[in-house]
């Protein structure tokens, strides 16, 4: 098995106060649904000057393009979400690496706090922050799901009150996302009026980050989780990125890291593998060094 240096080097930045952390007790009611469809697309347009005619109707393009899509949204049936989740049709092989990552390097990672998605701050090792890209605008709303959204930062320990289910089974996916406060999750088929999709997507979790994609926790080791890069919003943009992804959830205490990295999250195949989901799938594992 390959063991990775120990050396980690992360900007220092002096503490702030500690972000959200969900509660078992959290209420799960959902608030009054709201957006600012003006200001989130100020992301893709590069200004927020709605005045100029343009501009006005390039909104309304845009409107009636996240109203169109909306006629196909997904319906959920909440009462059935939790069903069968032992059910998959994704298959795992042996795991072709295995990554041991020495403590220190893992402990580093919880003593440094950024203030925001920086483009010149390399934060949590992984990379530099970035606008929600590849979507309508009027789909840019982290408002709309405030009390379904689950955040953590290293040192804050695991994600509680999960759902559980076999990776590949779509009704147990949750979305992630990692920014300037640390990684943000929801499960993916939570119900949402203000996405195109009628469920949460990635610019519905967040605005801005370094990198997103899915996650599965596992049904018997609350220790062990999957996960992949297979957000088209914040794509990967290199293999490093991905690997220290990983061990962001390791400062989270979990002790194994099932990572899927196919070659469409690459565009290229250092690695040869295939994709995320379906038979035979490649992947390779993430532990802490003992």
């Amino acid at each position: 098995m390959l063991k990775v240096s120990s050396h980690l080097t992360i900007p220092r930045r002096r503490p702030v106060g500690t972000s959200l952390v969900n509660s078992p007790n959290q209420s799960r009611r959902s608030p009054e649904l709201r957006t600012l469809p003006h200001q989130s697309a100020r992301y893709l347009s590069g200004h927020s000057d709605t005045s100029d005619a343009s501009s006005v109707s390039s909104f309304n393009q845009q409107l009636f393009e996240w109203a169109k899509a909306r006629t196909t949204a997904i319906t959920v049936d909440v009462n059935r979400l939790d069903d069968k989740p032992e059910l998959t049709d994704t298959v795992l092989l042996t795991p072709w690496r295995t990554v041991l990552v020495p403590k220190p390097r893992i402990e580093a990672l919880k003593t440094f706090a950024y203030y925001y998605c920086s483009p010149s701050i390399c934060m949590w090792n992984i990379g530099y922050g970035r606008p929600v890209a590849n979507c309508n605008p009027y789909d840019i709303n982290p408002g709309a799901i405030d009390h379904e959204r689950s955040s953590r930062r290293p040192g804050q320990g695991r994600f509680d009150s999960v759902a559980r289910g076999a990776y590949g089974n779509r009704n147990f996916k949750y979305l992630w996302a990692i920014d300037h406060a640390g990684m943000h999750i929801a499960r993916e088929m939570t119900p949402c009026k203000l996405s195109s999709r009628g469920v949460i997507t990635h610019s519905i979790l967040v605005d801005q980050g370094i990198i997103g994609g899915e996650l599965f926790f596992d049904r018997d080791d609350p220790t062990k989780v999957f996960m992949n890069f297979g957000s088209a919003r914040l794509p990967m943009r290199d293999v490093r990125e991905a690997e220290h992804a990983a061990e962001f959830l390791l400062a989270l205490d979990y002790r194994t890291v099932v990572a899927m990295i196919p070659n469409r999250d690459l565009q290229q195949s250092p690695y040869g593998m295939s994709d995320r989901y379906g038979p035979h799938v490649q992947n390779m594992v993430f532990k802490l060094e003992e």
